[in-house]
């Protein structure tokens, strides 16, 4: 029995609020089974949230390096409601994030794009 269905994507809906985000794990693209289920997840999550993206992060302790996340909203798209000003008026320093990393995060590879694309 799968966890991940679409009932549990519509439970997720109804418990965010308007302006709750959903991210989850969508696992790797480089292994088959790993990309299957990252598939049939951004499959059941398009069908139940009017926005539903996903993004990518090198993680060198996870199997390949290159994992996948599913970012999904009732209203809010990462890339067009980002507010850049706002976000460098803040100062805050970090180690990893900034703005042009956070619009490449989804910038995904021609062969995740042809995964997404492909009907399961």
């Amino acid at each position: 029995m799968e966890l991940f269905t679409v009932d549990f994507y519509e439970n997720c809906f109804k418990a965010l609020k308007e302006d709750g985000i959903l991210v989850n794990q969508h696992e790797s693209p480089y292994y088959a089974r790993e990309a299957a289920a990252m598939q049939r997840a951004h499959e059941k999550i398009k069908k139940v949230f009017p926005v539903a993206k996903v993004y990518q992060a090198h993680i060198p302790t996870y199997g390949s390096g290159h994992w996948l996340f599913g970012f999904a909203s009732k209203k809010y798209d990462p890339i067009n409601h980002m507010d850049e000003e706002a976000w460098n008026k803040l100062l805050i320093k970090t180690k990893y994030y900034n703005s042009a990393l956070h619009k490449g995060a989804f910038a995904l590879p021609n062969y995740v794009l042809e995964m997404l694309e492909q009907n399961i």
